[in-house]
């Protein structure tokens, strides 16, 4: 056991020292010959486009100054609680470590709740999109036309203004709407802009792929709105419980049962 362990320990020391140890010098000779491609700072916590779309933060500088802030004021307030209840190291670790995530759970929550309004908001653009098409105006020029309409979402808003500003330019109107759809992650448009350019290629009408699109996005929003409803009556149980009853317990029950108490033995 005493072997097995020493072992194990010359194993440790072994792999912290290769972590921290540079390259060698094969490795910078080979990267001579072969230059490794770009990579991003270890340090980056969150993605560039959650960093972008949640707007919380002016890069990845600023959030990791945020980061260090959260982490210091954590790790004061877990040994000020810690000092009080007892156990200041695990306190101050735990409260610390939550400080330190705090900002980057905030960017994803933020950047996922914006993506979820821009699928949304693809669905009233499809609306008036079938509305152009369908009373004789071609698909290009109706999507030219909506890009600069805004609409619910900034991250529709963006991506149907670059698609127009590079059909303007000369590029594909569909492959630019595709690439700044993918880009900020909307897959209800970036599927339309597919379907479209397909059928054009098959010599298939527009209005017939913009009504199916529009009618899934009507499906889904049903969907989304009963779900929504369901849950109102469990919303509306937990209100009672948590806020009703107590007061009706503190202003009537008790006071009553005191009354009670004491005409009984006054």
């Amino acid at each position: 056991m005493i072997l097995i362990g020493a072992l194990a320990a010359l194993v440790s020391v072994a792999a912290a020292f290769r972590a921290v140890h540079g390259e060698s010098v094969i490795m910078r000779r080979l990267a001579l010959l072969a230059p490794p491609a770009a990579r991003p700072p270890r340090w980056r916590t969150v993605d560039d486009r959650d960093l972008r779309q949640a707007a919380l933060f002016h890069g990845h500088t600023q959030l990791l100054i945020v980061k260090c802030f959260g982490l210091v004021i954590g790790i004061l307030l877990g040994a000020l609680a810690g000092g009080v209840v007892g156990g200041s190291l695990p306190a101050a670790a735990v409260i610390g470590y939550a400080g330190w995530v705090a900002p980057s759970v905030s960017v994803d929550r933020r950047a996922m709740s914006r993506r979820r309004d821009a699928e949304r908001a693809v669905g009233a653009l499809l609306e008036r999109l079938e509305a152009l098409v369908a009373s004789g105006r071609p698909v290009e020029t109706a999507i030219v036309a909506l890009a600069r309409v805004p609409t619910t979402s900034t991250l529709v808003d963006a991506v149907m203004r670059r698609g127009a500003d590079g059909y303007l330019l000369g590029a594909s109107l569909f492959q630019a709407l595709d690439a700044a759809a993918k880009e900020e992650g909307i897959g209800a448009l970036a599927s339309l802009v597919t379907a479209l350019e397909r059928s054009r290629d098959l010599g298939r009408g527009s209005v017939a792929v913009i009504r199916d699109a529009r009618d899934t996005a009507r499906a889904v929003e049903r969907a989304a709105s009963l779900e929504a409803a369901s849950m109102v009556e469990g919303k509306l149980m937990l209100t009672l419980v948590l806020c009703y009853l107590p007061a009706l317990m503190l202003l009537v029950v008790i006071p009553l049962f005191l009354t009670l108490l004491d005409g009984l033995f006054g």
